[in-house]
């Protein structure tokens, strides 16, 4: 039976023997988090995420220290995985920043206003936290207006990536967190 989930206490622990296994091994890498991790680990805003999304330089050598790791905390075979190629592929620019470094691993995350704009873009319904992760992080932005949202969202995205299913998402968030913002029209 695989661990369900990563608390952030586990997340550290990996990050500390990826580090020593890529020493033992002569390796570098940086991993470029995102999504529920960053939430986690940067904002503190859930006690763990399900899956780890990073991009990353891989190899067969890191492949196995990955594979190595999944066995050793009885992880899934996709603990890590770079699913968020795709999304990425819409992002205007990348705002990243150290967020843990080791001997031979560097984490960055993005921004939390990247997050907000990455969040508006996937826009998935339960059991994804996009909603509440969205609402969370215009709170800690301090995000009033729906055009400060907006402006957000354009920096990063762009407003032409805002289709129907991102309006009414904001719809939703702009009425959970009791927003007095113009709705769209969907």
């Amino acid at each position: 039976m695989s661990i369900e989930k990563v608390s952030k206490e586990l997340f550290l622990e990996i990050l500390e023997v990826l580090d020593q296994k890529l020493e033992e091994n002569r390796l570098e890498l940086t991993l470029n988090l995102y999504g529920g991790t960053v939430m986690m680990a940067c904002f503190d805003a859930r006690p763990a995420t399900r899956d780890i999304d990073a991009l990353f330089e891989t190899s067969p050598l890191i492949d196995n220290i990955l594979a190595d790791i999944a066995e050793t905390y009885d992880l899934h075979k996709d603990w890590i995985n770079q699913d968020i190629k795709e999304p990425l592929k819409y992002l205007k620019q990348e705002n990243l920043n150290e967020i843990y470094a080791f001997k031979n691993l560097r984490v960055l995350a993005p921004s939390a206003e990247q997050m907000l704009a990455m969040k508006i873009l996937s826009a998935r319904t339960e059991p994804y936290r996009d909603f509440s992760d969205a609402e969370y992080l215009i709170k800690y932005l301090k995000l009033e207006t729906l055009e400060q949202v907006l402006s957000i969202f354009d920096k990063y995205i762009g407003r032409k990536n805002l289709g129907d299913r991102q309006k009414m998402f904001l719809n939703y968030v702009g009425k959970d967190l009791r927003m007095s913002w113009k709705e769209f029209s969907v």
